[in-house]
Formats: structure tokens, C-alpha cells, sequence
């Protein structure tokens, strides 16, 4: 059985959708696939925009000015005591030194730093792991700051690397500090940095960031009420930062380089930096300048960001709850894979009853909505998946757009290349969005057919003996107007022979008014004539006549031809009716004859009988009209007179009174708006019957003998 056309493109849509969300789950974390994600990642923090940092954290480096005034690097140990006494008078919260103290230096410089940090009380320095190389322990007072507490966790945590060895602080200023954290970076598969270590394990222990120690401090939590959930986060306080099964925080930058308070580590040794930017604040200490390879890209800048200030985004981001959550993979099927398939579904419902531009459309809102979905997600704290979903949505909308090109739109081509040069554009549209209307291989309909063609064609064409192409031209400055009124007043063109042209109304469209809008037609060509014949005197040209044949009847209408060869055209008795009809319009002068049901169609406009009449090849007589104008000129009173005498005229014809019929002929030859063609054609048929009178079975019947 054939599902409804609705119901396939549905299945096909959620097809291709699901297609594409099964391949990510199984290939979804090859490196190409990643990088297109994080990049989608870098372009959502730059819609988004910096974020103004809170009042609670300073970054000081150690710059190229830092150098210029205090030598080569690394600096003394005393200087740094130095710096570290001035942040104590000063006022400073919290100190974190992102400066690796793991060598020790001659004379008493260490015990002056050791002393300076004691003196101050929070301070903090870094530990660094190594994850390749021999394993090591690290010394004895390591253990000191490491977790203490661990609450319950429902999940199983996964570190992809785990230390092998650890570069700590020389045992005095370990000693010295309030604690220890980790500054190791957590690089991505394209190397840049997107995420901190809030814990790592090393030697059955687990060690905090740096981060994570600074905040704690600044909060006043002690550091034994710090517990560490692994594969959930890290709570303390009345908070808790949340990290994903490996125990790592994305960082939620805060903008470019330079967007954390920044100030020179020579300038706050020389006292000239603003209080307001130390006091009470958790400062970080670190180095940026010129050499250095403690620099990294960030999603905001091609150029480097320290990496103290990416230290000092994820202390303002613990202190203000400004987390970037990734959802996990079994959430993210849960929950976005039924968004996406939704989707495609809305997608694939529009498509059934629309066009394939509304498709394209209608697929350009719905993957514009889940973009907008995913940065309103980012920018609430949700680092949702991008890739996988715009790529499910777009293989749905593209096997939907190529479904309905190559098999629901097929027949609309089909129609717009058959009938393009047939028929008005916006027929040819409607027919092409509703190929369901044009019945293939022939259908019954009452239709009205025209025939037109051009008076005298011989003599013209004399006048072009040594310019053929110019013949040509004159036709097709004929033909042209022509169709565009035929066109214009619904009616389909069927072909051209010649001067001739051949057109029907009424298919492949309805056209309940077929009859009265060929009739216009008729009446608009004449005034196109009309336009075009002056065209043509200026040229010094003979003006065309044409003759125009109206009927209306039953045919049968569809694709005519061969296997090999078929137009869209139409046959039936009416229609030989119509082109005998054209062919009577010089017999009787008129421009456009037209045949008894299509007289009836038009009865309140300007028709005049001309006969009844037994056309070549028929023995079947019927009444023929010629028409004159529409119901405005009907209801002129010169055509009023002129039709009362020439009815007249009619009547006592048929009724063998010569005399009489002679006398009413007179009378329409009196009258400014006669046919001298018509008249003279009755004043000879008179002139006949009265030397030899027709037969006693005569019913006025004329058989024509000629088409």
C-alpha cells in the first residue's frame, strides 16, 4: 500500500536525521569532528561577547617593562618578597603565584620569600604534573593540600591522563604557603585551552587547581571543609563547581586578552598601581612578555592570552557562579536528539504541503531556531553540542529539498517546460505547484477553441519576394501581441502553423468563464491589430487582417503524439467547427465568427446572426454569429437598430419573401455600421432565388463548399 505523501517525507526526514545522529555517536569524536565543534564553540563566545568581570580578582605580570627595569629573568627571590610585602600593606585578600618556585637560589633569598609569604598568611603557589617520563612521589608536605573530604557520587569518574610525576615548590616556600593547586592546562584536540582541572590524582591523592584553592580562600572556607565529589565537582561553601566525568571545568572566558585588570608587576613593586585594584582582592601573580611561553589562543583573539589571566577568568567565574556546563553525551541524546528529530518531522510536514522554495525556507527558520536554541543555551551557562545537531537537521531539510526535486517537483518541471510558452506565467505557476490538475494522455471537457488567422497572407508575403527574413519578422511582430492577449485572458496556446494560430480555454485549468474570456481575447486582438497596423503604415507597409473562429463544445484534451513525440493539445468535433468558423469570417466580412454555445455564453454582448449554415464536411447545420463587441456596445443604440433590421432582414429571408428581405437589406445598408460584404452576400442570394426559387423542402440552410 502507498503512504500518504505526508507520511514519507516524514519517514525520509527523521531517516536522514537519525542517520546522522547514530553515525556521531559511534564517529563522533574523530579530531575533524571535534575541531568543527570547538570552533562552534569560539564563534558562540564572540556572539556572546565579553562579560564584565567581578570586582574580586587582579592579574599581575611580569611584562617586557618589568624586565627593562629589573633585568634579566628570572627575577630574584628577594624582589619577589618585595612585591609580596607590598600586596600585604596594601591590602590584598588572596596571593597566587602562577611562577614555578622548584629550584632553589643562593644566599638567603629563599628564607626572605619563605618569610615574606608567612608574614601574609593566603598565599598560594602552583604545583605542575608531569603525565609522560618515570613516575616519582612528591615530597611529604604535599599531602597537605590535597582533598580531604569526598562527598557521594552517583558517576564514574574517567581521567583520560593521569600524573606520573609532580615539579613542586622547593620545600621552604612549600612549606611557607597556605596550600598548593595546580596550573596544569588542559589542552584540546586543536591545542587550544578550553578547560581547568579542578582535581587530578597523583600518588592516591587528589589535587586541586589553582583556581579552586584561590577561590576557597578568598571565601574563607577552610580547606579540610572543601569535599571533592569525583566525576561531579568540587562543593565548599554554598557552592558547588560542577565538571564533567574527567573532573575538568570548561572555562567561561571572560573576553579578549586584556579583559581581567591587569597590572605591571614593576609598577606594583614601585607603589604605583591603583589601591582600589589590589585591596581585597584575590591577586595573581605570573609572567607575559616577550619569549615566553606562558601564552595561549582564546576563542576571542588570534593573539595570546596569558595564561595567569585565563588563572584569573576561572577564579571570577568560580566567585560568581558564572559556570559553562557541557552537557554529557546519554543527556544530550536524551534531550536534544528528540529536539532534532522534531524538528525534522516540522520540517518534513511543511515540505508535504508546500512548495519546494517553502521548503528551503521553511529549513533556513528551523536551523536558524536551533542556533539561536544553542546560543541562548551558551549564553546560560549550557555548552550544548552544535555540530551533530545542524548536521542532522541539515541532512533532513537536503534529502527533503532532493526528494522534492527529483520526485515531487518532477511533474511541476515537467509542466513549466511543456506550457512556459503556452500559457501566462502565473497559470504555468499555479499548473506547476498542482501538476495533480493536468490529466496526462487525454480527458473529456466542454472547451471553447479559436482559430486565427491572417487575411491576404499571399499578397503580403509578395511584398517581402527578396527579403524573407523580413517576412519572418512581420509574422513574429504579429504573433507576439497576439499570444500575450490570449495569454493575458487565461487561454492556452496550442500551436502555431504559419500566420495561424491555434488556442483553447479551459484547460489545463478550469476556467469557468472559458467562453466569455475567449471572446475578449477576440475583441483585445482586434485592438492590438489595430495598434500594430499603425506600426506598420508608418513603415510604409500593408496593413494585416485576420479572421477569428470561436466555438465551444465537448473535446478531448491531453498529450497527442508518439512515443516519440507528444504535445499537449486538442480534439473533437467543436474543435473543426472552430476552425471552419475562421475560415466563413471572409465569406461573411467578419473579424470574428463564433459558433451557437458560445453565442449563448456571451448573450448580452454585441452578436449579430449571420447564418445558418452547413460548414465543409458537416451536414448538421448551425446557427452562426459574428461578434461585434462586448455589453457595452450591445447597448449602444446604433448597434440596436442595426441588429432590429438585419433580424428583419433574417426573418423574411427564410420566410421566401424577397421583396421584403431586399427592403430590410436597404435598410441595413442605410446604416454607418453595415457589412457591405454581408449585405452584398445576402443582395446576391436573393438575386438567385428570385430567378430560380429554391426547393419547396428549403430551410434556409447554406452549404458551404469551401473551408
Amino acid at each position: 500500500m502507498r503512504l500518504p505523501r505526508a507520511a514519507r517525507e516524514v519517514i525520509l526526514a527523521l531517516g536522514a536525521a537519525w542517520l546522522v545522529l547514530f553515525l556521531f555517536s559511534r564517529f563522533g569524536d574523530v579530531p575533524a569532528l571535534r575541531g568543527l565543534e570547538t570552533a562552534s564553540l569560539d564563534l558562540r563566545f564572540r556572539l556572546r561577547g565579553p562579560i564584565e568581570p567581578g570586582p574580586a580578582v587582579t592579574v599581575v605580570l611580569v611584562d617586557d617593562a618589568s624586565l627593562k627595569a629589573y633585568g634579566r629573568w628570572p627575577f630574584s627571590r628577594h624582589l619577589i618578597a618585595r612585591a609580596v610585602r607590598r600586596l600585604h600593606d596594601m591590602g590584598a585578600k588572596v596571593v597566587g603565584f602562577d611562577l614555578l618556585f622548584a629550584e632553589p637560589e643562593s644566599g638567603d633569598s629563599d628564607a626572605d620569600l619563605a618569610d615574606a609569604i608567612s608574614g601574609f598568611g593566603p598565599v598560594l603557589l602552583p604545583l605542575a604534573f608531569a603525565f609522560v617520563g618515570p613516575s616519582s612521589d612528591g615530597p611529604d608536605y604535599l599531602s597537605d593540600s590535597a582533598y580531604g573530604r569526598f562527598g557521594k557520587s552517583g558517576r564514574a569518574v574517567h581521567f583520560p591522563l593521569e600524573p606520573a610525576a609532580v615539579l613542586p615548590p622547593i620545600e621552604t616556600l612549600g612549606r611557607a604557603a597556605r596550600g598548593l593547586g595546580n596550573v596544569n592546562i588542559a589542552y584540546d584536540r586543536d591545542g587550544a585551552v578550553r578547560y581547568d582541572r579542578p582535581a587530578l590524582p597523583f600518588s592516591g591523592d587528589f589535587y586541586p587547581s589553582l583556581a579552586v584553592r584561590a577561590a576557597a580562600e578568598f571565601l574563607g572556607v577552610p580547606w579540610g571543609e572543601v569535599s571533592l565529589t569525583l566525576g561531579q565537582g568540587v562543593g565548599f561553601g554554598d557552592r558547588f563547581i560542577p565538571t564533567d566525568q574527567a573532573m575538568r571545568l570548561p572555562i567561561n572566558f571572560r573576553g579578549p586578552p586584556g579583559t581581567m585588570p591587569t597590572l605591571s608587576f614593576a609598577h606594583l613593586v614601585e607603589g604605583k598601581v591603583p589601591p582600589a585594584l589590589i585591596k581585597d582582592r584575590v591577586v595573581l601573580i605570573g609572567a607575559s612578555f616577550t619569549g615566553n611561553s606562558d601564552s595561549f589562543a582564546s576563542p576571542y583573539s588570534v593573539a595570546p592570552m596569558p595564561g595567569t589571566e585565563i588563572l584569573a577568568s576561572v577564579v571570577d567565574m568560580i566567585l560568581q557562579r558564572d559556570f559553562l556546563s557541557e552537557e554529557d553525551p546519554p543527556a544530550w541524546h536524551a534531550r536534544w536528539a528528540g529536539a532534532v528529530l522534531a524538528l525534522a518531522a516540522l520540517a518534513a510536514a511543511i515540505s508535504a504541503f508546500g512548495s519546494f522554495r517553502t521548503t528551503l525556507l521553511a529549513g533556513g527558520v528551523l536551523l536558524a531556531l536551533l542556533l539561536a536554541g544553542l546560543q541562548m543555551a551558551f549564553e546560560r551557562g549550557l555548552w550544548l553540542p552544535a555540530v551533530q545537531p545542524i548536521a542532522a537537521l541539515l541532512a533532513a531539510i537536503l534529502s527533503l529539498l532532493l526528494h522534492r526535486y527529483w520526485t515531487v517537483d518532477r511533474d511541476g518541471r515537467r509542466v513549466r517546460s511543456a506550457f512556459r510558452r503556452y500559457m501566462a506565467p502565473e497559470m504555468v505557476d499555479v499548473l506547476a505547484r498542482h501538476p495533480d490538475r493536468l490529466t496526462l494522455g487525454g480527458e473529456t471537457r466542454r472547451m471553447t477553441m479559436m482559430f486565427c488567422d491572417i487575411r491576404g497572407f499571399t499578397a503580403i508575403s509578395e511584398q517581402f519576394r527578396a527579403d524573407p527574413q523580413g517576412l519572418t519578422r512581420l509574422i513574429n511582430r504579429f504573433l507576439s501581441p497576439m499570444t500575450e492577449v490570449i495569454m493575458a485572458r487565461r487561454g492556452t496556446i496550442d500551436k502555431y502553423m504559419g500566420d495561424c494560430i491555434m488556442a483553447f480555454w479551459n484547460a489545463p485549468l478550469d476556467d469557468p468563464d472559458h467562453a466569455r474570456n475567449a471572446c475578449r481575447a477576440a475583441l483585445d486582438m482586434q485592438a492590438a491589430l489595430a495598434r500594430l497596423n499603425a506600426e506598420l503604415g508608418h513603415e510604409g507597409l500593408m496593413p494585416i487582417a485576420i479572421g477569428i473562429g470561436l466555438n465551444t463544445g465537448e473535446c478531448v484534451v491531453g498529450n497527442m503524439g508518439s512515443d516519440l513525440r507528444f504535445d499537449y493539445s486538442v480534439l473533437g468535433d467543436a474543435v473543426n467547427l472552430a476552425s471552419r468558423l475562421e475560415g466563413q469570417s471572409k465569406t461573411y466580412g467578419a473579424a470574428v465568427v463564433i459558433g451557437p454555445e458560445t453565442r449563448d455564453a456571451v448573450a448580452d454582448w454585441a452578436c449579430l446572426e449571420l447564418d445558418l449554415i452547413a460548414v465543409k464536411g458537416k451536414t448538421e447545420a448551425v446557427r452562426v454569429y459574428a461578434l461585434l463587441g462586448d455589453d457595452e456596445a450591445a447597448g449602444s443604440p446604433a448597434f440596436a437598430e442595426y441588429a432590429f433590421r438585419h433580424r428583419q432582414m433574417l426573418e423574411h429571408y427564410r420566410r421566401r419573401d424577397w421583396a421584403a428581405a431586399r427592403a430590410a437589406l436597404a435598410s441595413c445598408r442605410a446604416l454607418d455600421n453595415h457589412s457591405a460584404v454581408l449585405c452584398d452576400l445576402y443582395d446576391q442570394r436573393i438575386a438567385v432565388f428570385e430567378a430560380e426559387a429554391p426547393p419547396q423542402d428549403w430551410d434556409g440552410v447554406y452549404r458551404a463548399t469551401s473551408k
